[in-house]
């Protein structure tokens, strides 16, 4: 909750659902229907602490929306059609630990590469196999010996 009088200058605190800006990558993003309180004189914002969570939440949500990234429901829905743990599924696409955790969860953005190798594997699901059989680094490790001689 947020207190009835502003910390800033002792105005009163109304309550509002009015869009509130947050910045996502550089580029602010107007969320509306986040409840909040806002001073009636000089417009400083309040914020519940579950209220921060949901605008930083849905700030990214829109962002990637915008961008015409996959959501992290879509991520995980990818990742359990293959029966797969988000370890095994990060192993899978060559990223970082805990990068699948955080995707899901939404708090950090795939890039565009990791969006759209993800929606090719939903497409053709039969490359989880190629990736997972280490055949690409053969074949790329063969032709590199190739040159060298």
């Amino acid at each position: 909750m947020y207190p009835k009088r502003c910390g800033a200058c002792g105005g009163r605190v109304a309550p509002s659902t009015g869009a509130l800006p947050f910045s996502v990558r550089g580029e602010t993003v107007k969320v509306p229907g986040i409840e909040h309180g806002v001073c009636a004189d000089c417009s400083e914002v309040y914020l519940a602490l579950d209220a921060a969570e949901q605008l930083q939440t849905e700030a990214i949500r829109m962002s990637k929306a915008a961008r015409g990234l996959l959501a992290p429901d879509e991520i995980r829905e990818i990742r359990r059609s293959f029966a797969m743990s988000q370890v095994a599924f990060e192993e899978l696409l060559g990223v970082g630990s805990k990068t699948v955790v955080r995707w899901e969860k939404g708090t950090v953005f795939q890039s565009t590469t990791a969006d759209r190798l993800m929606r090719l594997l939903r497409a053709q699901p039969e490359l989880a196999m190629v990736l997972a059989s280490g055949e690409l680094y053969a074949r790329a490790c063969a032709s590199a010996e190739r040159v060298r001689i």
